[in-house]
């Protein structure tokens, strides 16, 4: 049975939502005394964080990390030289300032810490509109590695 490019795209965004909503997507085990509280680890890696500058300012370039993955390609018009792409965009680098363990650990965030930290601004050019999607909750997440390393997800629709 041959099933549309949009309801496979469809399936695997649900089974995104529901890896992430699921127990078992915890990538770290609950350790007594090391991780206990994640709302305090969280305070005190943002403590005196400053966002307006990007991680190791005035050193090195810093090296970011690109893929996009396309989930469909709709809406195509020759008249007006336009289509419509729906898209996951995942950006990845390392802030040593959000580093909170020498133990290999990674915490699985919602797209609200992405206010609270730097990240990189990321721009297609001739892009005549774009959005986030935005169906009950922005569609974007964070994965934070106990080193500093962190994976920026989004879905985005161009």
């Amino acid at each position: 049975m041959r099933r549309s490019s949009k309801t496979m795209a469809s399936m695997l965004y649900f089974l995104e939502i529901v890896a992430l909503i699921a127990p078992s997507s915890c990538r770290f085990p609950h350790l007594p005394g090391q991780l206990d509280n994640t709302t305090n680890i969280l305070k005190n890696i943002l403590n005196n964080y400053d966002i307006r500058l990007r991680p190791d300012f005035g050193g090195p370039p810093l090296y970011i990390g690109m893929d996009l993955a396309i989930a469909s390609f709709d809406s195509i018009s020759e008249v007006n030289m336009d289509y419509t792409i729906t898209l996951y965009l995942n950006q990845y680098w390392q802030d040593s300032r959000l580093s909170f363990s020498n133990d290999s650990y990674e915490l699985t965030l919602s797209g609200d810490f992405a206010d609270k930290i730097w990240v990189p601004d990321t721009f297609f050019a001739n892009d005549k509109n774009s959005f986030l999607h935005e169906v009950t909750e922005k569609n974007k997440m964070i994965r934070l590695q106990s080193d500093g390393h962190i994976s920026y997800g989004m879905r985005c629709v161009w």
